[in-house]
Formats: structure tokens, sequence, C-alpha cells
């Protein structure tokens, strides 16, 4: 039952995560920026500011105890609020500049095999075979449908050419973004051990990953000019995601709390497959295109071998 109930919130969770990207997309095509401005910086301190909200709020109706609560205990959630989101976007944007978008998605794509790895060696978990082969579809077909998105008909291809065009070198940010991301779920499985409330977890993790931010606008001034929005829409749009980021957090850590980092991390990156249903279902159309429903397919296979792990 309990492995049941984890699949589920980490499927939960890769819906708010579609809903989020979908959510800060419109607000970056549809807003009206300054030449300074870095909206997708912007994107990512509202969206962190109003989960933070959000989380405390929700804690402030339930009521908390701190009872049993220590520095020690809450360690593993700052840190990984700190590798994720704050160091990770950093990270990941710098990659977007630096190798482009479907590059940076796709090295990024990888962080659940990472995290997948990290969980045998320091969780004690296990890979059966199906787990296995469920998480490798999983990646291949996520990728597929980012590239899908991002690239032309013949966007494979053009992967395969940006990544010869790539310097080695250039790969190691979106490398670091992949290796913080998949790192920041094994750590938040092991303060889950430590403080058994996933609420508080989450709390903890956005609300050191704000810190992190508000420390570098307060020591830099040309940071604190590229997040100034004036546009409306596109501050509903990033708002709206940070509700999004809220409860993509709250249903990934709550999913942690009773599952495994092995089955639950590749369930909630199974996103791009919500992305594309969400963006079809915009336009009242099926999508055609055999790379698409070939990404799809895989992905279907790959969360359904998950749940037979």
């Amino acid at each position: 039952m309990l492995l049941e109930l984890s699949a589920a919130l980490a499927l939960l969770a890769s819906v708010f995560s579609g809903l989020q990207a979908v959510s800060v997309e419109y607000g970056l095509e549809n807003g009206t920026y300054a030449e300074r401005t870095s909206p997708a910086l912007a994107a990512t301190v509202i969206t962190i500011i109003v989960s933070v909200v959000i989380f405390w709020g929700l804690l402030a109706v339930r009521g908390v105890s701190f009872d049993g609560v220590t520095a020690r205990r809450l360690a593993p959630f700052v840190v990984a609020g700190l590798g994720n989101p704050a160091a990770f976007r950093l990270l990941y944007f710098r990659g977007i500049d630096r190798v482009g978008a479907r590059v940076a998605a796709a090295v990024v794509g990888a962080n659940p095999a990472v995290a997948a790895l990290l969980a045998v060696p320091i969780l004690g978990e296990t890979f059966t075979a199906a787990s296995a082969i469920g998480l490798l579809c999983i990646m291949a077909g996520g990728i597929v449908l980012q590239v899908s998105r991002t690239g032309s008909a013949d966007s494979g291809d053009l992967l395969v050419r940006e990544f010869t065009q790539v310097e080695g070198r250039d790969l190691l940010l979106p490398a670091a973004a992949m290796g913080l991301l998949g790192a920041s779920f094994v750590l938040v499985a092991i303060g889950l051990n430590g403080i058994d409330d996933p609420l508080l977890g989450t709390a903890v993790g956005q609300t050191a990953a704000l810190v992190a931010f508000v420390v570098l606008f307060g020591v830099s001034r040309e940071l604190r000019a590229k997040i100034r929005v004036r546009d409306r829409l596109p501050l509903a749009a990033f708002t709206l995601a940070g509700v999004f980021v809220a409860g993509n957090w709250l249903a990934w850590f709550t999913a942690l709390r009773n599952g495994s980092v092995i089955t639950v991390v590749p369930l909630s990156n199974v996103y791009p497959l919500v992305i594309v249903a969400i963006s079809y279902l915009a336009v009242r159309r099926v999508p055609r295109s055999p790379r698409l429903l070939g990404g799809i397919a895989i992905i279907i296979a790959g969360a359904s071998l998950m749940q037979l792990a």
C-alpha cells in the first residue's frame, strides 16, 4: 500500500512540475522585459518566494512541534535546498547559455540515474531488473520529448550535431546541475529519516534556497537589476508557477517518506509527458509525430516497469 501511495505521489509531483514549467514558459514568452532583466532568474526567485509563503502558511495553520528537531536533523534539508533549487538553477541557466537548451536538458535529464546510484551505497536501496530498465526508459523518453518540443522535425540529428560542437568543459555546468539535482533527492530521503515531516522539510529546503538568493542579491547590484519585473502578466504566471512548485515539492517529499529513491525519483521525472499533454490539449490536437509518440510510449513503459519493481 505504501509503495502504491509513493508511486502515485511521485506521479502527482510530475504533474505539478509540468504545470510549473508551462506557467513559467507562458510568462517568459508573453511578458515585456527591460533589456538587463533576466526573466528566468526572476521566475526562479518569485516561485521560491511563493512556495516559501505557502509552506510556512500551511505550517502555521496546521501547527508544528519542534520537539526533537535539531540543527543536525535539519541540515540535510538545508543542504538539499541550497543545492536545488538555488545552485541547480544558476548552473542550469548558465549551462543553457553555454551549450543551448537542448543539450543542457539532455544532460540534466540523467539526474534520476545519479539519485539511484547514490541511493544504493548511501541508503542501502537495491536495483531490480524492472527498476533499472524502467529508469532508463523514463530518462530516454524524457530526453526525446524535450528535444521534440524545442527542436525542429530533425531535432534528433540537430542534438547530435550540437553535442559534437560543444567543448567538453562547457558540459561541466549542466553536468554539475544534474549531479546537484540527483543528490538533492538522496539528501531529502536522509532528512526524512530524522524528521518524519515532509511539510517541515519542504519549508526548510525552500527557505534555505531563498536565503541564498537574498545573500547573492545583497552583494550584487547587477543581480538585483536582473529580477525587476513590472509586467503583471508574467508576475501572475510566475506566482501561479510558485503554487505548483509548492505542490511539486510537497508531493515528492511525501513520496520519498513512503517509498525508495530508486522508485520515486524516476516517476517524478515523467513531467515532459505532462508538458506535451498540456500543450496538445491547449490546441485541441493529438500528437502525430513518430518521435513524440515514441517518447510517450517509452515513458509509459518505463513508469509501468517502475511500479512492478
